[in-house]
């Protein structure tokens, strides 16, 4: 049986879910969209582009579809409302029914990993980040959206010339500097990359540089 991590937060995760599902599977990509030609599409362009691959140890397997398949056909049969965001092999499920997690745990395929359950325990504040310490006033988050290397590049410098005055979040960090592979879903920010700061301008400032970027801005309080 998996564990559930319980996490204090400010609300309900996207302000309407309770949970969050996450599963490992490889090729996550191809859930994007679950109707059934861009679906077999999808698969098709994974396949073709696995079997080209020399370079790596990737691979494309009967057992690999057949998860995607799987996963697929219990996304497909849920009938209440849940939302997924998908990073490279890891697909979070933001849903109000737990039934939904007990439905990966029972799949036994191997190839569809149940890692993670989380539970949102509204219990914070709304409307600040709640910190033991910090020599910040603001944290500014992201929008999760697609970007070009050109367009990560330029926020990389943008953030590089600023470190007197911003401080961003170690996996914004890393993920700004890897280059990765071209088969690797590296082109998508996270909702919970951030970066803090003392002005309450330099959103804006980063909305100039990367219109559309910036999801919210929200004052740090120090609880010590």
């Amino acid at each position: 049986m998996y564990k559930v991590k319980k996490v204090e937060r400010s609300s309900l995760f996207y302000n309407q879910y309770e949970w969050c599902v996450t599963i490992n599977i490889s090729e996550a990509h191809c859930l994007r969209v679950l109707e059934p030609a861009r679906f077999e599409a999808a698969l098709k362009n994974a396949r073709y582009w696995a079997e080209k691959d020399v370079w790596t140890e990737r691979t494309w397997s009967g057992t690999k579809e057949f998860a995607l398949r799987e996963t697929r056909d219990v996304l497909l049969e849920e009938t209440a409302p849940f939302k997924t965001v998908i990073s490279f092999n890891i697909v979070s499920i933001y849903t109000n029914n737990l039934g939904l997690a007990d439905c990966f745990d029972c799949l036994g395929n191997d190839g569809v990993r149940l890692s993670l359950v989380r539970q949102a325990m509204v219990s914070k504040p709304a409307g600040v980040v709640q910190l033991r310490e910090s020599r910040y006033a603001y944290r500014t988050y992201f929008r999760e959206r697609k970007y070009t290397r050109d367009q990560k590049d330029l926020l990389l410098n943008f953030l590089n010339s600023r470190q007197d005055t911003l401080r961003p979040c170690a996996t914004l960090m890393w993920w700004l500097n890897y280059q990765g592979h071209s088969w690797q879903n590296t082109d998508y920010s996270r909702s919970h990359y951030f970066v803090d700061h003392d002005h309450p301008n330099e959103g804006t400032m980063l909305s100039l540089v990367m219109p559309s970027i910036v999801r919210k801005t929200m004052p740090i309080e120090t609880t010590k």
